[in-house]
């Protein structure tokens, strides 16, 4: 078992289609996805959404206008993680002369809030430096502040 990380973000204005979460794996190490987790703290509008899970290969630009996230181990005294995570960017990663592929489309409810838990056959792993981004797809009808965790495990590194 490898040593796994939580990154969270909290209070965070949602209002335009963006990469909720981007997560890069290092070029020393694997990458496990356990969970992501989205939620609005203050709406009570129920409106539906669709978050996709796009892995990046090759040649892929980075999104922007979003911020880094600095990973948190989960287990005492384990070392920073070499993955680099990053929350919200407004301008989605894009396909250079790389490949762009989705491996999940799920529609959720802001009420409910989105939730990704895969068994453990269903994991997504990520090579070394290749990317996976959990892009929300539309923009809500009004600004949502919302509140995320994406939960991974570092396998190497």
């Amino acid at each position: 078992m490898g040593r796994i990380y939580s990154a969270p973000f909290q209070g965070i204005a949602v209002s335009a289609v963006q990469d909720v979460f981007e997560i890069l794996c290092p070029s020393d190490a694997v990458l496990c996805l356990h969970r992501a987790e989205v939620s609005d703290e203050t709406s009570e509008t129920s409106e539906q959404a669709v978050i996709l899970i796009r892995r990046g290969v090759g040649a892929v630009t980075s999104g922007s206008g979003g911020s880094t996230i600095t990973p948190a181990p989960l287990q005492l005294g384990e070392s920073a993680s070499g993955a680099t995570v990053e929350r919200n960017n407004t301008t989605p990663m894009v396909v250079g002369s790389g490949t762009l592929t989705t491996l999940d489309s799920r529609a959720f409810n802001w009420l409910n809030g989105y939730l990704w838990a895969p068994t453990p056959e269903e994991r997504i792993y990520i090579s070394p430096g290749d990317r996976v981004a959990f892009n929300l797809v539309n923009a809500p009808g009004a600004s949502r502040t919302c509140s995320g965790v994406l939960v991974f495990e570092e396998l190497g590194g």
